[in-house]
C-alpha cells in the first residue's frame, strides 16, 4: 500500500471558562506519514521535538497506531513513520492530541479498519484523557465536547464563527507538562465558581456562534483553572493585562494547560497585541515567540 499522510491542526482549548469542554482548531499543523516497512519499525522526526521524541515503540504516534490494530485483534506490521512537527511541545497547543489522531487515522487507512471519525474521537479522547483538544483537531472550527466516562462516545458539536477572528498565540520559552498543570487544580470547587464559569462559557459560545463579539473580553474570564495555573507560569497576569491594554476588543486566555497564552482579536490590532504580550514576558526575563493564526475549518485531513 502507498504511504498515508495525515495533516492535523493544533488546538487551543478551554478558551478561558470552558474547562475540558471547549476547543478551537488553529492553522498550525503536524503531519504524520505512515507506510509499511521491510526493515522493521523506522521513525523519522523533523521540526518540533526532533531532539527529544522517542523513535521506538514508545513513540506516541506508534502507540496510537497500535491501538487501531489491537482493535482489529492484530499485531501492528513493521511500519515506516515520518513526523513533520510545527506545533510546539508541552505548550498547551494540543501536540500530543495531534500525535494520537495522526497515528490512529493513518493506521486506520493502512489497515482498512473502517473506523469513523467518531470512533477515532472516542479512542483519542480516552488516550489523551479529555475530548476538547482532540475533537477540535479532528473536526476543525470551534467544538463543544462532552465526555462522561473514558471509553464512552463523546457528545460534540462543531460550529464556525460567522465573522473573522485572529488568534494571537504567545509561546514562552519553557514547557509545562499537562500532568503538572492538572495536579495543581483542586479536586472540588464551590458552587459560586461553578456558576460563574457556566455563565461565562455560555456567553463565550453565544458570542463566537453569532459573531457578536461585544462581550468576548468578559466571556473568557475563568475561576476554575487559570487562577491556580498562574502559579506555574511566571508573568501570566502581566501578559493578560498587556493584551487587554491594547484595546477593549481583545479577549485573552490560557491556551489549554499552558504555558502559551492566546488573545482573540476582532479588530486590526493583532500585531500590537502580540508585541505587547511579548514585551510583558520579557519584563519577567522570559523569551517568547508570537504567532498570529486563523481558525482551521476542516480538521484532520487524510491523503
Amino acid at each position: 500500500m502507498s504511504r498515508i499522510q495525515v495533516t492535523i491542526p493544533a488546538s487551543t482549548t478551554n478558551l478561558g471558562p470552558g474547562f475540558d469542554v471547549l476547543g478551537m482548531a488553529l492553522k498550525l499543523y503536524n503531519t504524520v506519514e505512515m507506510g509499511l516497512s521491510a526493515f522493521g519499525l523506522r521513525i523519522q522526526i523533523e521540526g518540533e521535538g526532533a531532539d527529544v521524541l522517542a523513535r521506538d515503540k514508545d513513540n506516541l504516534v506508534y502507540r496510537a497506531a497500535r491501538l487501531v490494530f489491537e482493535h482489529l485483534g492484530e499485531q501492528p506490521p513493521p511500519m515506516s513513520i515520518r513526523l513533520i512537527n510545527h506545533i510546539p511541545l508541552a505548550r498547551g497547543l494540543g501536540s500530543s492530541g495531534t500525535a494520537a489522531i495522526g497515528g490512529m487515522m493513518a493506521a486506520n487507512a493502512i489497515s482498512g479498519a473502517g473506523l469513523t471519525r467518531n470512533d477515532i474521537l472516542r479512542m483519542a479522547a480516552e488516550m489523551d484523557g479529555h475530548p476538547d483538544n482532540v475533537a477540535a483537531s479532528i473536526f476543525g472550527g470551534v467544538v463543544i465536547a462532552s465526555l462522561d466516562e473514558p471509553g464512552q462516545d463523546v457528545a460534540y458539536m462543531k460550529f464556525l464563527p460567522p465573522k473573522p477572528i485572529d488568534v494571537v498565540v504567545v509561546v514562552p520559552d519553557f514547557q509545562l507538562l499537562t500532568s503538572d498543570a492538572r495536579a495543581i487544580l483542586p479536586m472540588s470547587v464551590d458552587l459560586h465558581k461553578a456558576v460563574f464559569n457556566i455563565g461565562r462559557s455560555s456567553l463565550l459560545v453565544a458570542a463566537l456562534a453569532t459573531g457578536d463579539f461585544t462581550l468576548l473580553g468578559i466571556a473568557t474570564d475563568d475561576r476554575l483553572h487559570q487562577p491556580y495555573r498562574e502559579k506555574l507560569i511566571p508573568g501570566m497576569s502581566d501578559v493578560f493585562m498587556a493584551a487587554k491594554s491594547v484595546g477593549e476588543d481583545v479577549a485573552v486566555a490560557l491556551s489549554g494547560a499552558g504555558p502559551s497564552i492566546v488573545a482573540f482579536c476582532t479588530g486590526s490590532n493583532s500585531d500590537r497585541v502580540g508585541e505587547s504580550m511579548n514585551q510583558a514576558y520579557l519584563r519577567h526575563n522570559i523569551n517568547s515567540r508570537v504567532m498570529i493564526l486563523n481558525i482551521d475549518k476542516e480538521g484532520a485531513v487524510v491523503c
